[in-house]
């Protein structure tokens, strides 16, 4: 028997020695040398019958990272192990791989492979002869007024951007990032109808210049805005059949601009080159990615599914599915890692990612004893391709999903954009748990603390009737960072909370700490906000002489001239009115806050007061009105508006059915201001009779 074995042995060896695979290995396997491989589905492969090039096909995948930085090492063949040209568009961004190929009709199914260290660059390299195949670069200055000129700022170009093929040669945005100072080359495989002479025009920002087989035939160089009409033309007799045209663009600012457009020898009119009148270019699509010499494979291919625009940041969503190949049975176990902090252990999941980036994503399959792992670092940022088509999800399914977020996990950066997000809502208990993981921090970016204590400490304020958890929430959020604007504006809106809440003391203690520790170190208004802060402290108090220091230390922002500060106030008193006769309370309250921080004086005076307590009562806070009233007559028992503000008050109380203080509120009129032409009235209101 060893004698009849030998032979084959020798065989086997020679083989492997040879770099093909051993035929005990994995059903079909190329060769061993190389460790990966994926397969690729084309479902469409008719054939064009063009005479020049082979019909081609491309795929963008993912890699796991397993691959050569520069993709020598990959290969493509068929399912029988024909190796077929390919070309390796771009490499990135993260753990992808965007490769054309040449078909082999019928043939739908290929495969990638990939993950041998010591692969040398393939002998044969892909000639190109279909599609539209944009290359983007970044531009890094340099003429354009002239083709030469052009073609050496693509010579030092060294920053590529991206390479794909594109239906047309019509853009207004770079699909590959950056949407300024890029220079782009179109490289199309134009299908001529027809033998004669053919107009050719393109129209672009900045210059741009159309080449076909090598001839120059539009110049639109020099720094411009796009042309409505065809201003540069130019003429080719061509035959029928394919030809290269070449369209060469250079943005030197603002979004990417051009169009390629032709007649034809029977058209009337240019129009923009029709997708249809390129050869075209197969999409393929990936399949699972398997090791070489195991059964069992897990895998995943990321698909972005979705955006949302919110408080002007755009939120990514996508969907992550398991591939299994092998028999795994029933009792599995998925464990997924985001690479934002965040988990799952669902088979298919979507996950919101908050920010732009790269992410590390990992899943790891469990079954018995044996744990398989697939690693993907993907890049999140904005669909270009989909961005002109204007679909945006609506932001409370995302809400929805990141309210299940462990945000201890989570970096700062993102849980700014999670409060933003429930915000708008309205779900107040995942913002207090965002904003609870993101003050146990010792430190915080300074912006991730302004765009989120804020929203926080409201939602504690309002929704969770905590004040004093808002103050010490603010107060440590200003110890988190080494901005001093930031560190007084934390205090600042503290001190504000804790006099809201009737902490006079607090909010003394918080003012005077924001200015004793930052005043020298900003100018921020957060500053002037604290000094404001003390006097209102004071007003509270009912201290009118310290009330009045304080807000002459704070200043008046200053008009050009005193004139100019009188017809300011009286705007702000004048919008303040008319927008509480139209119901807009927000901009009624926005108008007053304005009156008072820059003419912090007047809050002593009674005006500003009495248009408050008027907004107070049409929002139906009658507590809060008669509050304003007793606050200010208590400071400033002469105020000419005195009796009108305790008129307010007493109709608050009555709205509130606490007669007892609303008669109490109307015989202080008439003790107290007997010569106001109110007490009469009050007179009546408590002896109607």
């Amino acid at each position: 028997m060893a004698s009849v074995f030998r032979p084959l042995r020798i065989c086997i060896i020679a083989a492997v020695l040879a770099g093909a695979a051993p035929v005990s290995a994995q059903e079909g396997w190329w060769n061993y040398n190389w460790l990966y491989r994926r397969s690729v589905t084309v479902s469409d492969v008719s054939k064009t019958n063009l005479k020049k090039g082979r019909d081609i096909a491309v795929v963008t995948m993912p890699t796991g990272g397993l691959t050569i930085a520069d993709g020598r090492d990959i290969r493509v063949t068929t399912a029988t192990g024909t190796l077929l040209p390919h070309r390796v568009l771009m490499v990135g961004p993260g753990h992808s791989v965007r490769v054309a190929f040449e078909l082999k009709p019928p043939i739908k199914k290929y495969f990638l492979y990939f993950g041998n260290a010591k692969a040398e660059k393939p002998k044969q390299k892909l000639q190109i002869h279909r599609g539209v195949l944009m290359e983007t670069w970044s531009y890094t200055g340099g003429g354009i007024a002239n083709f030469k000129q052009v073609q050496r700022i693509f010579e030092r170009s060294k920053k590529l951007l991206g390479r794909d093929f594109r239906k047309d040669i019509f853009l207004g945005y770079n699909p590959f990032g950056p949407q300024n100072r890029i220079c782009s080359i179109f490289t199309g495989h134009l299908i001529c109808p027809s033998d004669g002479q053919y107009t050719f025009s393109t129209t672009s920002r900045d210059a741009s210049f159309l080449l076909v087989d090598g001839k120059v035939i539009v110049s639109n160089g020099r720094h411009h805005r796009p042309y409505r009409r065809a201003v540069k033309q130019g003429r080719i007799k061509l035959s029928k059949g394919l030809h290269e045209l070449k369209v060469y663009h250079v943005g030197t600012g603002g979004n990417p601009v051009v169009v390629a457009a032709w007649r034809t020898p029977k058209g009337r009119r240019l129009w923009k080159i029709p997708p249809g009148a390129f050869a075209p270019v197969r999409r393929a699509a990936p399949g699972i990615l398997e090791r070489y010499g195991r059964s069992l494979h897990a895998d995943f291919i990321p698909r972005h599914a979705g955006e949302t625009f919110l408080a002007n940041r755009y939120f990514q969503r996508y969907v992550f599915e398991v591939m299994l190949k092998g028999r795994f049975g029933s009792k599995v176990q998925y464990h997924w890692d985001f690479g934002d902090g965040q988990k799952s252990s669902d088979k298919k999941c979507e996950h919101i990612y908050l920010r732009d980036g790269s992410y590390k994503v990992t899943l790891k399959v469990k079954i018995g004893g044996q744990t398989l792992s697939r690693t993907n670092v993907i890049y999140v940022s904005r669909p270009w391709d989909k961005v002109a088509k204007n679909l945006m999800d609506p932001p409370a399914s995302y809400a929805r999903i990141v309210a299940g977020y462990d945000f201890t996990a989570s970096d700062s950066r993102d849980i700014v954009g999670a409060v933003i997000m429930f915000k708008r809502a309205g779900l107040k208990e995942a913002i207090i748990r965002a904003g609870d993981a993101l003050i146990a921090r010792k430190k915080a970016p300074s912006s991730a603390l302004r765009d989120a204590m804020g929203i926080y400490a409201d939602t504690l304020v309002r929704a969770a009737d905590a004040p004093s958890r808002a103050v010490d929430a603010l107060v440590k959020a200003a110890k988190m960072t080494d901005a001093p604007d930031v560190s007084a504006e934390m205090l600042a809106r503290a001190g504000r909370i804790a006099l809201e809440d009737g902490k006079a003391d607090r909010a003394m203690s918080v003012f005077a700490r924001a200015i004793k520790k930052y005043a020298a170190l900003t100018t921020h208004r957060a500053i002037r906000e604290a000094k404001i802060g003390v006097g209102d402290v004071w007003r509270h108090r009912g201290n009118y002489d310290k009330a009045a220091e304080a807000y002459r230390s704070a200043g008046v922002v200053k008009r050009q001239g005193h004139a100019k500060q009188a017809v300011r106030k009286g705007d702000l008193a004048r919008h303040a009115e008319d927008y509480l006769r139209r119901r807009l309370f927000d901009d009624a309250a926005e108008a007053l806050d304005k009156w008072e921080y820059e003419v912090p004086a007047d809050k002593l005076e009674g005006f500003s007061t009495l248009i408050r307590m008027k907004l107070a009562i049409a929002r139906k806070q009658y507590a809060a009105a008669a509050r304003k009233a007793d606050l200010l007559v208590k400071v400033n028992p002469r105020s000419h508006y005195a009796p009108e503000l305790l008129m307010l008050a007493a109709d608050a109380y009555t709205k509130m059915r606490k007669t007892d203080l609303a008669g109490k509120t109307l015989r202080r009129i008439v003790k107290d201001y007997p010569e106001s032409p109110l007490a009469a009235k009050a007179k009546k209101m408590i002896s109607p009779k």
